[in-house]
C-alpha cells in the first residue's frame, strides 16, 4: 500500500479502536522495568587499547623500514582501523574522518601495504566486507563498510555503484582518487548553493510533489497514530533499506514533507521546524533516506530542486540528497539557527 493510501485510509480517520498510552516525560514516577537475566554481553572479548599516533608511526616505520617484523606490524594496525570503521557511530564518521583517524585511513592507503599480497586470513576479511557491502541488506552501513575495506583493496580495484551520487562529498574525492580515478573528471561543484537558480529548463520545472498539502497535510502531522506509523517506518528501512513497502511509503512520505515546505510562507520556517513536520524532516534526512531515488518524480524532485532558491527550500532538497552530499557555499545567506542545523543534520 503506497502512502498516498495509507494517509488517506489511516490518518484522517478516527483512531479510537486503537489506543496506545503516551510516554509521560514530565511525571516524577519511574516505570518498573524487568531485570533480564543476561544482558548480552561477551566477557571473552578483549578490546586491546591503541591510540591514533601510535598506529601511524606503525605504518610510517614499516614504510621507511619495511621488514617481516614491521609488514606484520602494520598489518596489525590495518586491521585494527579497519575494524573500528565498522563499529564507529554511522552518523559521527564524518568528523571522525574529518581528523586524525581519516588522516591515518589516507596514510594507510598510500602505505606500504598497498603494494604487499594479503595474507589468507586478510582475504577472508576482504571478501567477508565486500560480501557485506554488495548486500542490499547492509545499505545502512555502506560507509562505515566502504571505509573498513578499501585499505585492503588493490588501487583501482574497488567501486561501489553509482558513487557520484551515493557517497557523500567528504569520503568522495579519497574514494574516486584510489578506487576510481577516471571519474576525477566528472567531480562537480557541490549541488547545495544558495544562488539565484539560472532559468531552469521546461522539463525541470517542479510540479506539486503531491495533493496532499496545507492544512490537510499538517493535520496528519498533529495525529499521534500518523506520527507514530511514520516513525515506524524509518525505523523499518534504518534495519532493511531493501523493503518495497517502505521505500514506496516513505517516497510518498517525503513527498508530502517536501511539499509543506516548499508551500511555507518564509516567516514561518523556523515555526514548521519546530514542529513535528520538522521531527520527520531531520529523522528522514539522518536516517539517510535522501540516498534512494524511488520513481522518476524522486528523480525530477531532486533536479528541479537544485539549486535551492530559499532556506525552505534548501530543506526540501536535502530530503533528495544523500548525507554529506550537500554543501553550502555561503552560510551566511541562512538563518542563524539553520546554519547551526544544517551541523548536525549533514
Amino acid at each position: 500500500m503506497g502512502v498516498r493510501s495509507w494517509l488517506q485510509q489511516r490518518f484522517l480517520r478516527a483512531t479510537a479502536t486503537r489506543h496506545r498510552e503516551s510516554l509521560d516525560l514530565l511525571s516524577d514516577s519511574v516505570p518498573q522495568v524487568d531485570l533480564p537475566t543476561k544482558a548480552g554481553i561477551d566477557p571473552a572479548v578483549s578490546i586491546r587499547p591503541w591510540s591514533v599516533a601510535r598506529l601511524e608511526g606503525i605504518v610510517r616505520e614499516a614504510g621507511l623500514h619495511p621488514s617481516v617484523i614491521t609488514l606484520q606490524a602494520a598489518r596489525q594496525a590495518r586491521h585494527c582501523l579497519s575494524a573500528f570503521w565498522l563499529a564507529a557511530p554511522a552518523d559521527q564518521l564524518e568528523a571522525m574522518y574529518s581528523g586524525a583517524i581519516g588522516d591515518l585511513q589516507r596514510l594507510q592507503l598510500n602505505g606500504p601495504l598497498v603494494q604487499q599480497a594479503l595474507a589468507i586470513d586478510e582475504q577472508r576479511w576482504r571478501d567477508q566486507l565486500s560480501a557485506e557491502l554488495s548486500s542490499p541488506e547492509q545499505k545502512p552501513r555502506q560507509l562505515n563498510l566502504l571505509l573498513a575495506l578499501m585499505p585492503y583493496a588493490s588501487p583501482g580495484q574497488l567501486s561501489v555503484r553509482e558513487p557520484l551520487e551515493s557517497l557523500p562529498n567528504w569520503l568522495l574525492g579519497d574514494y574516486v582518487a584510489y578506487c576510481e580515478p577516471e571519474l576525477e573528471s566528472l567531480l562537480q561543484e557541490p549541488v547545495g548553493l544558495l544562488e539565484a537558480a539560472t532559468e531552469p529548463d521546461a522539463q525541470d520545472e517542479l510540479e506539486p510533489l503531491t495533493d496532499h498539502r496545507g492544512d490537510v497535510a499538517m493535520a496528519w502531522f498533529q495525529e499521534e497514530d500518523a506520527l507514530t506509523r511514520m516513525t515506524d517506518f524509518i525505523n523499518r528501512y534504518s534495519r532493511d533499506a531493501t523493503d518495497p513497502e517502505v521505500l514506496a511509503e516513505l517516497s510518498g512520505l517525503r513527498c508530502v514533507v517536501a511539499q509543506l515546505w516548499l508551500d511555507v510562507e518564509d516567516t514561518q520556517v523556523q515555526s514548521l521546524y519546530a514542529s513535528p513536520v520538522g521531527l520527520v524532516t531531520r529523522s528522514l534526512i539522518t536516517c539517510n533516506f535522501g540516498c534512494e531515488l524511488v520513481d522518476e518524480q524522486d528523480q525530477r524532485a531532486r533536479a528541479a530542486l537544485t539549486p535551492p532558491e530559499s532556506p525552505a527550500g534548501l530543506i526540501a532538497m536535502l530530503l533528495f540528497y544523500p548525507l554529506g552530499a550537500v554543501d553550502v557555499a555561503d552560510l551566511s545567506s541562512l538563518p542563524d539557527w539553520l546554519a547551526q542545523e544544517l551541523d548536525t543534520l549533514q
